[in-house]
C-alpha cells in the first residue's frame, strides 16, 4: 500500500467564508409553475452546487486503489437558500469560494431561476453531519443580500477589508486577489453604494433579456439593474 497523503479535514467550527444565495421570486414560482417544474428547477441547482464541490475539492488520502475527494468548498440548500462554505480563510479557499459563486450566479440567470447573494467572513459553525450552521457571518450575508436590488452578489465589509490587506502583501508580479470582483456603484434598496461585486461575464444580453418574461412592475428593476451592472463590469 501507499503511504497516504493527509490534507486537513474540514472543521465544523473555523473563521471562514460564506456565501448566502436567495432564489429570486420563489413563492411565485411556486405559484405560478407546476411542483414538478419547481423541483426540476431546485434539483439542477442542487446539482450544480454538488459539481461545485467535485470541481473545487482535492486529493484527501490516496491509496493504491482509491482517491478520496475532500473539497474545500460544501454547500446546502434550504427551501430558497442555498449556503456555500469555505474550510477555511485561506487565499486559496478565498479565490475557489470566489469563482464557485461566480460559476453559480451566472448558472442561475442562464437557467432562468435568478438569484442574489452575498459573501461575508468570521467564525461559522457548519457541522454537516448534525445539519448545524450559525453564525455573525450567516447572519450579515444573510441581511446584505436582502438590500441588494440585482441579481449579483455583492462582498460585506469584511471581505473587502481581507481583500486590500491580502493585495497590499502582494509580492510584484503576483495577480490581484479581488480578479474575481468588480468595485462598483451598487444598487441597493435604499439608493448606489461603492463595494465589490463578484464580476459575471459568461452571461448573454439575451439571456439577460428573458428576465423581463417571468416579472412584471417593480420586480422588473431588479432585471434593469443587472443588464446595467453587467454592462458596467464588462465595459470595455
Amino acid at each position: 500500500m501507499h503511504p497516504s497523503t493527509k490534507i486537513e479535514s474540514w472543521k465544523d467550527d473555523n473563521i471562514r467564508f460564506i456565501g448566502f444565495m436567495d432564489i429570486m421570486g420563489f413563492k411565485d414560482l411556486v405559484t405560478r409553475k407546476s411542483h414538478e417544474e419547481v423541483k426540476y428547477m431546485l434539483n439542477t441547482l442542487v446539482s450544480l452546487n454538488k459539481s461545485l464541490e467535485s470541481v473545487f475539492g482535492k486529493p484527501n488520502v490516496k491509496t493504491a486503489d482509491r482517491e478520496k475527494i475532500e473539497s474545500r468548498i460544501r454547500s446546502v440548500t434550504f427551501s430558497d437558500s442555498i449556503m456555500f462554505f469555505s474550510q477555511d480563510d485561506s487565499l486559496e479557499d478565498f479565490l475557489q469560494i470566489s469563482y464557485a459563486l461566480s460559476i453559480f450566479q451566472e448558472a442561475s440567470l442562464q437557467s432562468g431561476a435568478p438569484t442574489k447573494g452575498a459573501i461575508s467572513l468570521g467564525m461559522l459553525t457548519a457541522d454537516f453531519k448534525n445539519s448545524v450552521f450559525f453564525g455573525q457571518p450567516l447572519i450579515d450575508a444573510y441581511l446584505l443580500q436582502d438590500q441588494l436590488k440585482y441579481y449579483g452578489i455583492v462582498a460585506d465589509n469584511k471581505v473587502e477589508e481581507y481583500i486590500i490587506d491580502k493585495n497590499r502583501k502582494l509580492e510584484p508580479g503576483e495577480p490581484r486577489v479581488d480578479r474575481a470582483f468588480v468595485r462598483l456603484k451598487t444598487p441597493f434598496k435604499s439608493g448606489s453604494i461603492l463595494h465589490y461585486n463578484i464580476h459575471l461575464d459568461s452571461v448573454s444580453g439575451e439571456q439577460l433579456e428573458n428576465l423581463y418574461k417571468s416579472v412584471s412592475g417593480e420586480s422588473r428593476k431588479y432585471v434593469d439593474n443587472t443588464i446595467e451592472m453587467f454592462n458596467l463590469m464588462n465595459k470595455k
